[in-house]
């Protein structure tokens, strides 16, 4: 800076400079310390990391309560929590997280709401290297037990979910083979998602192979991938070939 004349200067104030300087190195520094960080996490923590940047946790009562819900855009809820211990699958809390379910409000079907949803966490699975897995078993809302009731607003269906006064009701036979396709076309495969747990009910409840779904990042580290090789055949799982 110049002084050409009383209380009359030109160019930059040197202390805005400075300051100005301070505060891109101090931007660039917490970057890069968020990097390190994020190489540091577990692939299931740094999904969720990513997952929490790009959606919200929906409110009750005006409070973030804990819970395992997100919202995406203005009328789909994910349900999605870390994996549960596999057996043959040591690792598995730390590379795989489980998509419980995802729901678009019924008067927004169609919309391609669902689809950019599931573009959006098999892209943070990628970056984060993690494994999503899913049962394919399509449900509605219900409030008599027998006939579906259309969710109209993201409100609406925020708030059966925490009433435990609605059934679910299932359509195994009429919706599965639509929600298979459309899980396939973003990329997941069949894989075994049952475990020991699956001994203490009647097998009629259990789900074929061909409804369970997992999605590979290219991303997935080898090490991790060799532990689910024996759950991606079929004729080699005792669970779901069980008697």
């Amino acid at each position: 800076m110049k002084q050409i004349g009383p209380s009359l200067f030109v160019g930059d104030d040197p202390y805005i400079c400075w300051q100005a300087a301070e505060i891109v190195e101090e931007s660039r520094r917490r970057n890069l310390d968020r990097e390190i960080r994020a190489k540091c996490q577990p692939p299931s923590d740094r999904f969720l990391s990513l997952l929490n940047e790009r959606t919200t946790k929906p409110k009750k009562y005006g409070f973030v309560v804990d819970h395992p819900y997100f919202r995406f855009g203005d009328d789909t809820l994910i349900s999605l929590h870390k994996t549960d211990g596999l057996t043959g699958v040591p690792d598995c809390k730390k590379f795989m997280v489980h998509l419980e379910s995802i729901y678009v409000v019924d008067v927004a079907r169609g919309s391609g709401s669902g689809t950019r949803c599931m573009d959006m966490l098999t892209e943070i699975a990628e970056q984060a290297g993690c494994v999503v897995d899913l049962f394919c078993n399509p449900f509605v809302w219900s409030c008599d037990g027998r006939n579906h009731y259309a969710m109209e607003s993201f409100e609406q269906l925020w708030n059966v979910v925490f009433d435990d006064k609605w059934d679910v009701l299932y359509h195994r036979d009429t919706q599965y083979e639509l929600t298979k396709f459309f899980y396939r076309r973003s990329g997941f495969v069949n894989m075994c998602l049952y475990d020991e747990w699956v001994y203490q009910r009647d097998k009629s409840e259990d789900l074929p192979f061909e409804q369970q779904f997992v999605y590979l990042p290219t991303s997935l580290k080898p090490e991790y991938r060799q532990q689910l090789e024996m759950r991606l055949k079929n004729d080699g799982c005792e669970f779901c070939n069980r008697l």
